[in-house]
C-alpha cells in the first residue's frame, strides 16, 4: 500500500523563479558573445593584395603599384618596407579613415637609400575589422629583388635615314645588355625593334601623315629588366610631303544604297545625313581601334619577300593622306584624312594578296565593309576593304598574288573598288613605297643585309 506524505510548505523561491533568474544572468553573456562574434570573428578573412610588376629586378625609378581590397571591413592601413642588410626603410605608409573597400597606390624606390644589389620588399595591408584584438586581419606580400642601377646603352648602326611624311624608315641598332623593350619613339608612340640572330635590332618606324615635319624627331629607346631606360639619337632627315584635297558629294542615292547595312547602329538617329556623320566619326574611330589592336598581333619575323604588288589593271580613285571633305547639297557634313588608296577596275575584279603573310582578320569591319587584313611581320600589315566577297579566312597563310577577295561596294565605298592600305603597328603608312622595289631595296632590304646580317629570323 502506497502511503502519501503530507505536503510541506516552503518559505523559499520556487523553480520558476530560478529559471527566470538564470535567464536574466545569462542574457548579458549571450549578448556579449554575439557582440564578440561580430567584433572578432565575423571578418576572419585577410585582405587581397597584389604587387605589380612581378619583376625580379628593379631600378630606383621603376614604378610599382600595390592594390588591396576587403569588401567586408575595408582597408585600414598599408605599408611597403624595403630591407637590405641591417637597413630597413618604409617607402610607403598610408592610413585610411574610414577604411576603404579598395585602394591602389603607386611608388618607387628613389627615397629608399638602397644600394645596388639584392634587397627584400614587404607589403602589409590591414583591414578594418576587430580581429587580432582590434589590430585587424593582415595580408602580406614579400618579394626578393635585385636593384640594378646601371642603365643600358643604345647605339645606331645605320648612318642616315630619310623619311617622307606618311612613310616609313628603318634603323638598325645595338644595345649592351638584354632589353625588355626597345625601338623608336615617335612622339609618345613606341615602334618596337626586333632582335636578330646576330644580336642587332631592326626597327621599322613611321613618320605620321598628320605630324608636322618640325615635330618629327624620332629617337631610340631601350628599357632593361630592372626598368632602367635610356634614349639615343640618330641622324634623321624629315621630308615634308603635300597631300591632296578631295571633295566627295554625298547624294540621297548613295545614302539610300549604303546606310541600310548599318541599320542596327545609332537607332536613335533616324536622319540619314546625321547617321552618316556618326558613321564617319564614331564608327570609324572604333574600326581604327580594331586595326591598332591587330597591329599588336604582328609576327616578330619578316614574312614578306620583295616588293609588294597591287591589283592589276586598276586605276586610282582616292589617294593616301588626302584631306577628304564630304558635302551634302553643298554643305560640309564630315571630313577625314584618307589613309589608303582606292583602286578600281571592272566590277567584282579579283584582288591579290600584296605579299606573303598570315590573315589576321577576315570579315565585316564597319566603314571598311568586308575586309581582309594580312600580317607581313615586324609590325607591317596590309588591308583590303570594300570587298564584295572574301576568299580567305583568319589564320590562313597566303603567298604573294593569292586571291583574297573581289572588289565591291561594301562599307561606305563610293563605287566598286578595293580600299588598299598599309599599316605599321596599327598606324597607316603610304602604300606606294612598298610597291617600289628600288625604295624597298635602298631603305629596308640593303640595311638589314649590311648592318644586321647573320640572323635567319628576327626575334622579339
Amino acid at each position: 500500500m502506497r502511503i502519501k506524505k503530507p505536503f510541506k510548505k516552503s518559505g523559499g523561491f520556487g523553480p520558476l523563479f530560478y529559471l527566470v533568474a538564470g535567464l536574466l544572468v545569462a542574457a548579458p553573456l549571450v549578448v556579449a558573445g554575439v557582440a564578440g562574434y561580430y567584433l572578432f570573428l565575423k571578418d576572419a578573412h585577410k585582405p587581397q593584395v597584389t604587387l605589380l610588376p612581378e619583376a625580379e629586378a628593379a631600378s630606383l625609378k621603376r614604378t610599382f603599384t600595390v592594390s588591396a581590397a576587403d569588401e567586408e571591413s575595408g582597408i585600414r592601413s598599408l605599408t611597403v618596407t624595403v630591407t637590405q642588410g641591417q637597413r630597413r626603410t618604409d617607402v610607403l605608409r598610408r592610413q585610411y579613415d574610414p577604411p576603404r573597400d579598395k585602394i591602389s597606390e603607386r611608388f618607387n624606390l628613389e627615397g629608399s637609400e638602397l644600394r645596388g644589389g639584392v634587397f627584400e620588399m614587404q607589403v602589409a595591408a590591414y583591414d578594418g575589422s576587430f580581429a587580432n584584438l582590434g589590430a585587424g586581419n593582415a595580408a602580406r606580400v614579400s618579394r626578393r629583388m635585385l636593384l640594378d642601377m646601371m642603365p643600358p646603352s643604345v647605339k645606331p648602326l645605320t648612318p642616315a635615314h630619310y623619311v617622307r611624311q606618311g612613310g616609313v624608315g628603318l634603323v638598325v641598332y645595338e644595345v649592351n645588355k638584354d632589353a625588355t623593350r626597345s625601338g623608336v619613339m615617335v612622339g609618345d608612340v613606341l615602334y618596337p625593334g626586333y632582335k636578330q640572330k646576330s644580336g642587332q635590332y631592326v626597327c621599322l618606324f613611321a613618320f605620321p601623315a598628320d605630324m608636322d615635319a618640325d615635330a618629327f624627331k624620332p629617337r631610340l629607346f631601350v628599357e632593361d629588366a630592372a626598368g632602367n631606360e635610356r634614349a639615343g639619337f640618330f641622324v634623321n632627315m624629315a621630308i615634308k610631303r603635300r597631300f591632296r584635297e578631295e571633295r566627295v558629294d554625298v547624294s540621297d542615292e548613295f545614302l539610300a544604297a549604303r546606310l541600310p547595312a548599318f541599320a542596327g547602329l545609332f537607332p536613335e538617329t533616324r536622319d540619314p545625313v546625321e547617321r552618316f556623320k556618326k558613321l564617319e566619326s564614331e564608327l570609324r574611330k572604333q574600326n581604327d581601334a580594331t586595326l591598332d589592336a591587330l597591329g599588336k598581333k604582328s609576327s616578330p619575323e619578316q614574312l614578306w619577300d620583295g616588293a609588294f604588288i597591287y591589283m592589276p589593271r586598276s586605276v586610282v580613285r582616292g589617294s593616301f593622306g588626302a584631306d577628304r571633305t564630304y558635302t551634302y547639297k553643298g554643305q560640309e557634313i564630315a571630313s577625314e584624312r584618307h589613309m589608303g588608296i582606292d583602286l578600281s577596275s571592272t566590277p567584282r575584279a579579283p584582288v591579290p594578296a600584296a605579299n606573303n603573310g598570315r590573315v589576321v582578320f577576315a570579315g565585316p569591319l564597319g566603314v571598311y565593309g568586308n575586309t581582309v587584313v594580312i600580317d607581313h611581320g615586324m609590325g607591317l600589315q596590309s588591308l583590303y576593304g570594300n570587298l564584295s566577297s572574301l576568299a580567305v579566312h583568319t589564320d590562313d597563310e597566303v603567298k604573294k598574288g593569292d586571291l583574297v577577295g573581289a572588289t565591291g561596294t561594301s562599307g561606305l565605298a563610293p563605287g566598286d573598288q578595293v580600299h588598299f592600305a598599309m599599316y605599321l603597328h596599327g598606324r597607316p603608312v603610304i602604300p606606294i613605297e612598298w610597291w617600289d622595289a628600288h625604295w624597298l631595296e635602298d631603305n629596308v632590304t640593303s640595311k638589314i643585309k649590311r648592318y644586321a646580317s647573320g640572323g635567319d629570323a628576327p626575334q622579339q
